[in-house]
């Protein structure tokens, strides 16, 4: 069950900007939506909410965050292998592969977070088989499963997830 907005949404857009599935739409002074075929539940768009009025898959409003509080993705450096599964999944692009400081010809490298851009939908920590990125301390869910709709908009999304339902 995917997260909701309520009533009590100033049509700030937040949500919309931080969701790693791109699957919030909405307006000026129009009430925005979540569209469950494409939610996560990550919780992304409820921990940066300034009016916390966004429910999770309970039903329970789940509070605003402060920035300085949201933690964000950290790497192992001598668990990485730049495999670069961080790197694709990241819908925000925060996630590069650099040389390796500590290797003195630069030959190997490592995936180096930007914290400024990164949300804490911790995707990067999902699809890391060798356990060298994570979110400490997480705010957020992981995923009950990869997202096919990462960096899709709503309308791909809900055709993608349409064109799998049988029938």
């Amino acid at each position: 069950m995917a997260y909701f907005i309520t009533d009590k949404c100033i049509s700030c857009g937040v949500c919309e900007q931080k969701c790693p599935t791109n699957t919030i739409s909405g307006g000026k002074k129009v009430t925005f939506q979540i569209h469950p075929e494409g939610c996560i539940e990550c919780g992304v768009c409820a921990i940066y909410c300034p009016v916390s009025c966004i429910q999770n898959q309970e039903g329970v409003l789940v509070s605003r965050v402060l920035l300085k509080d949201i933690p964000k993705a950290q790497v192992i450096p001598d668990n990485c292998t730049a495999c670069e599964y961080c790197v694709d999944i990241c819908p925000f692009d925060c996630i590069t592969l650099q040389p390796d400081p500590r290797t003195p010809d630069g030959h190997f490298q490592i995936a180096v977070v930007n914290e400024k851009t990164c949300v804490s939908c911790r995707l990067c920590e999902m699809v890391c088989d060798k356990d060298a990125i994570y979110v400490p301390n997480p705010v957020t869910n992981l995923a009950a499963a990869l997202p096919q709709q990462v960096k899709q908009s709503p309308a791909t999304a809900h055709q993608a997830v349409a064109a799998k339902r049988p029938g």
